[in-house]
């Protein structure tokens, strides 16, 4: 079995009441870079990730492989020019098309399951347009809780008052017995991250998710050793040397790399093993389509459950809740939680297959 095309199909999805955290505007749309890789035996594998390599480069290092020679494919792309990032959605079509090749799931290739389920956490409660910002996410988070999750994230940033009166009205609504973490995705400088993390501490918050700018690991440090609260982030690396600065700076409690960032399974692997070696949890970060979704599955089946870590949090999936048609509408059989809980597909490859006119309709 040869790779005999490689094609790339930018996506985008409108959002019907647009959404926004503390740094970004407001979101109109969701988008999503979709590999499509076919084969001279007539398999296709699908991938995402955040970009794509140069024709040149597929032509050079993809085109007339084997899908089974996946990891001289990376490593080439890798050292011509392509980081991990652009290679991340080849690479995770490459292990889709190798297990429908051999007839098994992709966790069955990367070793023995850990589990065949996971359980997820609600991902969203950002900003919405034309409503009461803490009375929804209220209605939200009841939403979540009566839905079966028990857990659940908010974005924060929006001003240290305006987030306490959020956390607080959370808290109160939902109970103490569904966890609740924070994300500032970086809106805060240092002395606001360490100010609004003291305020939360009395929450009981899972963690607080990227207080700061990702790239200010000193600044990660002190806030740290000044909170109580679990300090989670990494979604926006991609290669392995700046996850290697977070652990081996012991600046995070929590390690959330994407898959779809990161290089894809053997990268995601290779950093899983460096947290667990340092005693650091490792929760992915999946806030993309339902491809990036089956892959982070496939993966999570194979992550230990922190097995050198005493400070124990479940190993979960993230669950975006956010209007997102490129995961609700873009495969023949949707994922969907029960109860909170997702069983992890034992279909071949990734365990999803492309709607075709979905596609179609998506493309632009």
């Amino acid at each position: 079995m040869k790779i005999s095309q490689v094609m790339s199909h930018h996506l985008v999805a409108p959002i019907e009441r647009p959404y926004r955290n503390c740094c970004s505007g407001w979101i109109q749309t969701r988008e999503m870079n979709l590999v499509e890789i076919r084969t001279d035996s007539g398999l296709v594998g699908w991938g995402e990730g955040d970009g794509m390599p140069s024709l040149e480069a597929i032509d050079k290092f993809v085109i007339g492989w084997s899908p089974f020679d996946f990891e001289m494919i990376s490593d080439n792309l890798t050292r011509n020019g392509c980081n991990r990032r652009l290679s991340s959605g080849i690479e995770i079509a490459l292990w889709d098309l190798m297990g429908k090749k051999c007839g098994v799931p992709v966790y069955e290739l990367l070793g023995v399951p850990r589990r065949k389920k996971v359980s997820a956490y609600a991902s969203g409660f950002f900003e919405r347009a034309g409503v009461d910002h803490v009375a929804d996410l209220t209605e939200t988070a009841n939403c979540c809780m009566n839905s079966g999750f028990d857990a659940l994230k908010i974005r924060i940033g929006f001003g240290l008052s305006q987030d306490e009166r959020v956390v607080e009205a959370v808290r109160t609504a939902i109970g103490s017995n569904v966890a609740v973490s924070v994300d500032a995705n970086t809106g805060y400088d240092l002395a606001n991250a360490i100010d609004v993390g003291k305020r939360l501490e009395k929450y009981d918050l899972m963690w607080f998710e990227e207080p700061i700018d990702s790239q200010n690991l000193e600044g990660y440090y002190k806030i740290r050793e000044a909170l109580s609260l679990r300090i989670s982030g990494g979604e926006s690396f991609s290669d392995f040397s700046s996850f290697g600065d977070l652990v081996g700076g012991r600046v995070v409690d929590v390690l959330q790399p994407d898959i779809g960032r990161v290089g894809g399974f053997m990268e995601g692997r290779r950093i899983c093993d460096l947290a667990f070696a340092h005693g650091i949890h490792v929760i992915p970060h999946m806030f993309g389509g339902v491809v990036r979704l089956a892959a982070t599955l496939q993966w999570l089946a194979t992550i230990p459950d922190d097995p050198f870590v005493e400070d124990k949090i479940p190993t979960y999936l993230e669950w975006d809740i956010m209007e997102n048609g490129l995961r609700t509408d873009l495969a023949i059989l949707p994922f969907k939680p029960e109860d909170g809980i997702l069983a992890i597909p034992d279909r071949p490859g990734l365990g999803v297959e492309i709607d075709e006119e979905a596609l179609r309709r998506f493309s632009v």
